[in-house]
């Protein structure tokens, strides 16, 4: 189904695009506005919040809210590329230009001194799912979590994600829920407790517990049932029964990076569930302190996936350093008594930034930031705060950075604004450009050079529908005919929406062979997935791009 939401910009001052400034501009004489509705009613919407972001803001956003109109106006703006969201409670987040559930927006492109008006939003009531949830026996049971998933592609395959924007809740004593704030699209219901019993088991007591359970009543993902919604619908009476199993206990040792027992510390038991854009829902269920001799013991955990967590400070030298570890586990029917758990620094990598003259980039420096893939995310991270780095990989003045916290092989990634382009990445005088790297516990790899380049390439693509007329609508897909660099966040893998002419660009990508495809829809983060793009480069339209040059290509939207 598709979103209504006609959002055109008008320039109503003549407008002519200023030279680009090498530092980012924080104010501008641009102005944005436009009204705000309900697309079932037509009604102009109070209290919409409206956010705007560009580079040009040097990554502060500007926001403002309708008025009893629906109005609302956002001023003093730079020159720049756009994006803007609309968020009310009750209703659907919007981006503008996003016409379908879950696709990337628009960007809107905002000249010096224009006015650029109209930009109005239509939004259609968010979707609900509720019902009840019993026990094995029939009966309701209360304070169950409840929250709806969607499987995407990430973290390098297809996976259950917690969906942003809708409100976890918990069953109330009549085992009723009512789970808000959907987008239309389809969902997999998870259910979960820590609630646990005793029985007497051929007279040996024994402590039970409820899975993690899926709708329709069952604990394997796979037979899962999906629950569509359409625009505002109410999915009633989704009623199923949770799964009883046998609790478990884990069990193990704990150990700081030297070898010495984690003695007094917690060791934390949690459920973590991630998702793009750096979401992350976290349950804590228990903890226990660790013994004088690093041992542990965790009784009575309910069958599901978890991760234990240990965060502690280590003297090492006589420095405090903090460190931390994260090992996954799976409980089901058998005791686990094997954990081996050793917290870490992490290690890290710094470097210094330059162009492949020798020179700094004739761009803001926090318009490029460096961050590192790791290629096992169940590792962990540095903590934050105290012992952590909120500065890692940020550019300094002088063009050098480091990346710290790292656990496990990672692969370094480079942010740049699309004027630049990465030419490689050079650790003592070895091609790291995709490489993993990986380094001992509190070790550095330094004298890493990051080299970009500003002689970049393009891609203009015109979108034409069956009859060969501009189509506004649709996606730009370029990915590499090289499958092995399909891969998540590659920089050989981009996607681009098109104007109101039905015209897309890609700029600075590496040379070599691409396909190039567009599509009437996808969504976010699925054109990353290798068996989505396998499936339509049957569509695309062989391309090689060279370090620099534009080429032009006119592409038929297809459904694949």
């Amino acid at each position: 189904m598709l979103f209504l939401l006609p959002a055109v910009a008008s320039a109503q001052q003549p407008a002519t695009a200023p030279a680009r400034d090498a530092r980012p501009t924080q104010t501008g004489t641009a102005v944005i506005r436009g009204r705000v509705f309900a697309a079932d009613t037509g009604k102009a919407l109070r209290r919409a919040r409206i956010s705007v972001a560009a580079p040009e803001l040097g990554g502060n956003g500007k926001t403002a809210s309708t008025n009893a109109d629906g109005r609302y106006e956002i001023k003093d703006l730079p020159a720049g590329r756009y994006t803007v969201t609309v968020t009310r409670s009750g209703y659907v987040q919007l981006r503008y230009g996003q016409r379908r559930p879950f696709e990337t927006g628009k960007q809107l492109q905002v000249n010096d001194r224009q006015l650029v008006d109209n930009i109005d939003f239509h939004l259609p009531r968010v979707g609900v799912i509720s019902g009840r949830v019993y026990d094995e026996t029939g009966d309701p049971i209360s304070s169950v979590r409840m929250m709806a998933m969607r499987q995407v592609f990430f973290e390098g395959r297809r996976r259950l994600v917690p969906v942003s924007g809708a409100i976890p809740t918990q069953t109330d004593d009549a085992g009723q829920y009512r789970i808000v704030g959907l987008t239309p699209g389809s969902y997999i219901l998870r259910a979960e407790t820590r609630e646990t019993w005793t029985t007497t088991e051929k007279d040996v007591e024994v402590v039970m517990g409820y899975a993690t359970t899926y709708f329709p009543g069952t604990t394997v993902v796979a037979n899962a049932r999906r629950i569509p919604l359409t625009v505002g619908q109410e999915a009633v009476n989704i009623d199923f029964s949770l799964v009883p199993g046998r609790t478990v206990t884990a069990s193990g040792t704990a150990f700081d990076s030297q070898g010495r027992p984690l003695a007094g510390q917690q060791v934390m038991l949690t459920q973590e569930m991630r998702a793009p854009g750096g979401m992350m829902v976290m349950s804590a269920s228990g903890g226990t302190a660790i013994a004088a001799d690093g041992t542990f013991r965790l009784p009575n955990i309910t069958p599901g996936e978890y991760t234990l967590n240990v965060r502690a400070a280590a003297d090492i030298g006589g420095t405090i350093v903090q460190e931390s570890a994260s090992v996954p586990i799976v409980a089901n029917d058998a005791d686990i008594d094997t954990i081996t758990i050793q917290t870490s620094a992490g290690w890290s990598v710094s470097g210094q930034v330059s162009t492949e003259t020798g020179a700094v980039p004739a761009v803001a420096r926090d318009r490029v930031r460096i961050t590192a893939k790791p290629l096992n995310p169940d590792l962990g991270s540095a903590p934050r705060g105290p012992g952590g780095n909120a500065d890692s990989g940020r550019v300094k003045d002088d063009w050098t950075f480091a990346v710290s916290g790292l656990f496990g092989p990672a692969r370094l990634r480079v942010d740049l604004p699309d004027t630049l382009v990465l030419k490689a990445i050079v650790q003592d005088g070895r091609d790291v450009t995709d490489a993993a790297l990986e380094a001992r516990n509190g070790e550095m790899l330094s004298n890493v050079q990051v080299v970009v380049s500003a002689s970049v390439n393009s891609i203009a693509a015109q979108l034409t529908d069956d009859k060969g007329a501009p189509f506004a609508d649709g996606t730009l897909i370029v990915f590499p005919v090289d499958a092995e660099k399909w891969i998540e966040d590659s920089r050989w893998l981009r996607s681009a929406r098109p104007d109101e002419d039905g015209k897309a660009q890609i700029r600075a990508l590496p040379p070599g062979d691409y396909y190039a495809v567009a599509v009437d829809y996808v969504e976010d983060g699925m054109w990353n997935d290798p068996e989505y793009l396998d499936a339509v480069r049957r569509y695309a339209q062989r391309i090689t791009l060279g370090e620099t040059g534009a080429q032009t290509v006119t592409l038929k939207v297809v459904t694949p």
